[in-house]
């Protein structure tokens, strides 16, 4: 892990089970936030082909490993047999005074916390049953890798941490909609209307 840097900006961590619908809010959410320059979304680095609603960068694992030699990760971490990484461009966002918005793992986040006091955090929030269904419906993985993640999504407990809720068990749109009026709030503009449009998706 890096040195701390002294962040001037806003780290904002997204995170939730699989199947929560991480990808697709933090998707809308960049499409209506493209022309503030205050923001800045990451593309996270892992160890696998990107999927449909996915802006990460695929690598193959020894590739990971070389990053990891030369130092060019600001975070990374292992989960579900994937390796995972947020490039240190975020330390130069963070230092401009950007809002950074990534998506994080919920296993990180005592680690993110001690790295950057600017930290938020926002948990998307879907009911069990309603995760089954999604992560079944995606066919990323079989029937034992699905329980797997349904049963590490239950283990995490965020109740050390100060989380802000986005509940998505609705349409993509009105989850998304939440999560740009939480961040125009940390960025101190709570008027979202010129950003998005609640009648789309």
């Amino acid at each position: 892990m890096l040195d701390a840097p002294r962040s001037q900006g806003t780290l904002v961590l997204v995170v939730g089970p699989s199947g929560s619908g991480k990808d697709t809010l933090l998707k809308l959410a960049n499409d209506a936030l493209a022309d503030d320059e205050r923001f800045r979304f990451v593309r996270r680095i892992i160890t696998r082909p990107a999927t449909e609603n996915e802006e990460n960068i695929s690598v193959s694992e020894e590739q990971f490993q070389q990053g990891l030699e030369d130092g060019q990760f600001a975070v990374h971490w292992r989960a579900h047999g994937l390796f995972y990484g947020f490039p240190t461009l975020i330390d130069d966002w963070l230092m401009s005074g950007r809002i950074v918005v990534a998506n994080g793992s919920r296993s990180i986040l005592a680690q993110a916390l001690a790295k950057y006091s600017c930290l938020k955090i926002v948990s998307i929030v879907v009911p069990p049953e309603l995760l089954a269904q999604r992560l079944n419906r995606r066919g990323r993985e079989g029937s034992d890798a699905v329980a797997e993640r349904l049963r590490r999504g239950a283990s995490f407990n965020l109740s050390r941490f100060s989380v802000d809720e986005v509940d998505n068990t609705g349409p993509p749109c009105a989850g998304a909609k939440t999560l740009v009026h939480k961040l125009l709030a940390y960025a101190g503009r709570v008027d979202g209307k010129k950003y998005f449009d609640s009648n789309k998706g």
